[in-house]
């Protein structure tokens, strides 16, 4: 099925590494893997900014058989491409136009409202201010909250029935979703008071592809915080 190679450059506790992942293993694209440890600022050295000048994870480079190369950079950018390139192969975008802006609605309020405001180079920068953890953890809390909640009106006043964010249909919107709420998890924050993203969460989180790309059963994670079943 696949002559060409996918070669993801990928860190265990990114987030949008995490929703590559995810989408590659509904689709059936098998993933190389290279790790970048952020927590050594590999990310910052030149040979790594040389194929992706913002310093950042995932980078994806394909490869095909005759040694053509496209490197894509961005999370989104990734989604779309593999989207755009294997339509029917677990589609994540529903057929139809309307549908499809409702899924690329709920998909932006957590990837250009949600994520990158919750991003480890954006809270340590809240945490310098004031030398503060405390203001951290506040601002990341308030940012998840603020986030799950428009997502959470959303799912309401749709009031779509249905196993996911759109219908019984893995969509784009629970690939960027589920990273998401691992994340707040991480920040120990109850997630209670959005009632259909907690129960999206755990219907997911059954699901191999999710599995699969959960942040404890990675490569690179360390060993002291895998998953007891990993």
């Amino acid at each position: 099925m696949h002559t060409d190679t996918f070669h993801l450059y990928s860190y265990f506790c990114s987030s949008c590494c995490q929703r590559i992942i995810i989408a590659a293993h509904l689709k059936g694209i098998p993933l190389e893997y290279t790790y970048i440890d952020l927590g050594t600022k590999e990310h910052t050295t030149d040979e790594y900014k040389a194929s992706n000048p913002s310093a950042s994870v995932p980078t994806l480079i394909v490869t095909t058989a005759n040694g053509e190369k496209t490197i894509l950079h961005q999370s989104m950018t990734i989604l779309e491409y593999f989207e755009e390139r294997y339509p029917n192969t677990s589609p994540l975008l529903p057929p139809g136009l309307h549908d499809r802006v409702k899924v690329r609605d709920l998909v932006n309020i957590i990837a250009i409202d949600t994520q990158p405001t919750t991003n480890s180079r954006i809270v340590q920068r809240v945490k310098a201010i004031r030398e503060s953890g405390e203001d951290q953890v506040e601002f990341a809390r308030q940012a998840f909250t603020d986030g799950f909640r428009a997502y959470e009106g959303l799912l309401v006043k749709e009031a779509r029935k249905g196993t996911y964010s759109f219908g019984d249909t893995v969509s784009m919107a629970d690939v960027v979703l589920i990273p998401t709420v691992d994340q707040a998890l991480l920040y120990r924050v109850d997630m209670d008071f959005v009632p259909n993203v907690k129960r999206i969460h755990s219907a997911l989180k059954k699901l191999e592809a999710f599995k699969v790309a959960d942040w404890r059963n990675q490569g690179d994670t360390p060993e002291k915080f895998r998953a007891q079943d990993a």
